[in-house]
């Protein structure tokens, strides 16, 4: 019998969603079973269009997602009557094969509306299925970026450089889909294909990889774990064997003959940037790899090919570029294809239908530039340590609930830059996080300001005399209110106490804060500024730890310093000046896309 788990993320997008409730499931194959980490929907429930849909939905999808099960609407709970409704889009059935239904009168999901399809019949029982919170077990992201340089003839025909420009990409994915070509995991002395391996037994898995590999799977930044991502990317190279040997010695030895044509045309040199990301489970065989590898290229081939098509002005080809997104609360990897040239605005429409099609809401930015999904060696790579929040181990405290910052930020603290503001510029630092906030969700594509700018904004808003830029003078929230309307547009609730003790009141007011808008919150009092990250909130007692990012740390970016020393960490009311009043910047989350 299959075993499934079915990520709890995924039954909750899918009660969501009202219009169309029809598409199919996402998720990666194990020993263990199928692990349903994501979803497509479609906007026509015609079979004849189902194929058509679902292939197009696998081009965005990175190597090792497959399509593992079905979710559809029925009147009907009765597994003989799902069997003859799915069969009209997938006439046969894999073992395993996930169905979710919905009936009319549903508002939510629960194990009721799952079915798993195994030894050829549909059985709905617990026990064939498990809805879990986080991954069973940890995906592996294997990455290869290989930039490709091709050729395409320019004819005066009718549809010539579509043709053309076909037949290239083609005759790629024919030479990539060779026994000839072969991927390298690099630094390593491992070769492998579809159906070899050099440099490990026949019978390795994916995880092996792993251990041969430089960087330790677990630790990117200064030794410190993180559940949250719990594996590095291992980098791959693709290689083509130019010889080939005949191995069973068949057929006449000869000389080669070699027939030279000459002819004028007119062609046109492209470089397409391959850059696939593949995600299995440790369990997975190289030699699955391989073909994960083959088939995750081939794709985004042909999604270059078509964005190429639909932005060619004349005879001239613009620059493409992939895009690598992880959406908010979802493992499963999306690459896109965008156009250089183009601005968000431009691409607004593009974004939209990928919202569809993946069941996001459209309020929220997922596939802008700036949403980029940022894998380990780039975040070792960014200079300002990420989401540092993530690393640390503590336990919540007895009957809370912790809510937490949504997505990614950068941490901004005293004498970083190359800039001293000891003493004077923790809100500008605490500024600075947040619109590090707004950049990397999205939101804005702005730099993160200067001091300088800081002083400035507050200027030219009004709000200072000009002998303000240059100055050392502190700033409070409703500066940094000002500022962030003014430099990113982005509006903030303000929110005050008169003194430290009444901050214990505000757990409920911050937890729905961090539920529904999810921004990092500016906190100033005194003499004194910080961030709060979130809140650890018992709804029973009041009882309220702060989660704090402190800006007046002055050392390097060591985040095992910074996690031990307590410059980001889980505060009790005894942080707080009991004497003085707070007043705390709320950022609100623009409506957009």
């Amino acid at each position: 019998m299959t075993a499934v788990h079915i990520n709890q993320s995924v039954l909750e997008t899918l009660a969501s969603c009202e219009k169309t409730f029809f598409g199919v499931l996402l998720g990666q194959e194990s020993k263990n079973g199928w692990n349903v980490t994501g979803c497509c929907c479609f906007q026509d429930s015609n079979p004849k269009e189902f194929s058509a849909q679902k292939d197009s939905a696998l081009q965005y999808l990175a190597g090792g997602l497959l399509v593992c099960g079905i979710f559809l609407k029925s009147h009907s709970l009765n597994p003989d009557d799902i069997v003859s409704q799915v069969s009209n889009y997938l006439p046969y059935y894999q073992n395993g094969l996930v169905i979710i239904v919905k009936q009319p009168k549903d508002t939510t999901l629960s194990e009721d509306n799952v079915f798993v399809c195994t030894d050829q019949i549909c059985v709905k029982k617990p026990q064939v299925f498990t809805v879990v919170t986080e991954d069973p077990q940890p995906l592996i992201k294997f990455r290869l970026r290989c930039p490709l340089t091709v050729s395409v003839q320019l004819l005066e025909q009718k549809g010539s450089l579509k043709n053309a420009l076909s037949t290239v990409i083609d005759n790629l994915c024919n030479t990539l889909s060779s026994p000839s070509t072969v991927y390298r995991v690099k630094d390593t002395e491992v070769v492998f294909n579809s159906s070899s391996i050099v440099g490990l037994p026949e019978e390795s898995v994916c995880s092996s990889l792993c251990d041969l590999t430089n960087s330790d799977p677990q630790e990117f930044v200064s030794g410190k774990q993180s559940k949250s991502h719990t594996q590095s990317t291992v980098q791959c190279a693709v290689l083509q064997n130019i010889t080939v040997t005949d191995e069973i010695n068949e057929g006449p030895v000869c000389a080669p003959i070699i027939q030279h044509n000459l002819e004028k045309f007119r062609a046109v040199s492209l470089t397409l940037p391959v850059d696939v990301c593949c995600q299995v489970t440790s369990d997975t065989m190289v030699t699955t790899l391989g073909q994960c590898m083959t088939t995750a290229i081939c794709s985004q081939l042909k999604a270059m090919q078509e964005s190429l098509l639909q932005n060619v002005q004349g005879d001239v080809f613009p620059k493409v570029q992939v895009f690598h997104f992880q959406p908010w609360k979802s493992s499963a990897i999306i690459s896109v294809i965008y156009p250089d040239g183009k601005s968000d605005e431009n691409l607004e429409s593009r974004r939209r239908a990928l919202h569809s099609l993946f069941c996001l809401p459209m309020s929220k930015p997922v596939f802008r530039r700036g949403n980029v999904c940022l894998f380990p060696e780039d975040i070792s790579q960014y200079g300002y340590l990420i989401n540092p929040h993530q690393y640390i181990t503590a336990q919540p405290m007895k009957g809370g609930q912790q809510y937490l910052v949504q997505g990614l930020y950068s941490y901004h603290h005293y004498m970083q830059d190359r800039f001293d503001d000891n003493m004077w510029g923790c809100a500008y630092r605490s500024l600075q996080t947040l619109v590090s906030w707004f950049r990397f969700q999205g939101y804005t594509d702005k730099p993160i300001p200067t001091h300088k700018e800081i002083q400035q904004a507050l200027v030219d808003v009004g709000d200072k005399e000009p002998k303000f830029v240059g100055s050392r003078q502190w700033i409070g929230s409703m500066e940094v209110s000002y500022c962030l309307d003014h430099l990113i547009g982005v509006t903030s609730r303000i929110a005050f106490v008169s003194e430290g003790t009444e901050l214990a009141s505000k757990g409920r007011e911050l937890a729905q804060h961090f539920q529904i808008q999810g921004t990092p919150v500016m906190i100033g009092g005194g003499v004194l500024a910080h961030t709060i990250l979130g809140v650890d909130f018992n709804e029973v007692t009041g009882d309220v730890r702060f989660l704090i990012l402190d800006p007046h740390y002055t050392g390097a970016e060591d985040l095992r310093v910074i996690l031990d020393k307590g410059w980001c960490g889980w505060k009790g009311m005894d942080f707080w000046d009991k004497t003085a009043h707070y007043n705390m910047c709320l950022p609100q989350r623009p409506n957009v896309i």
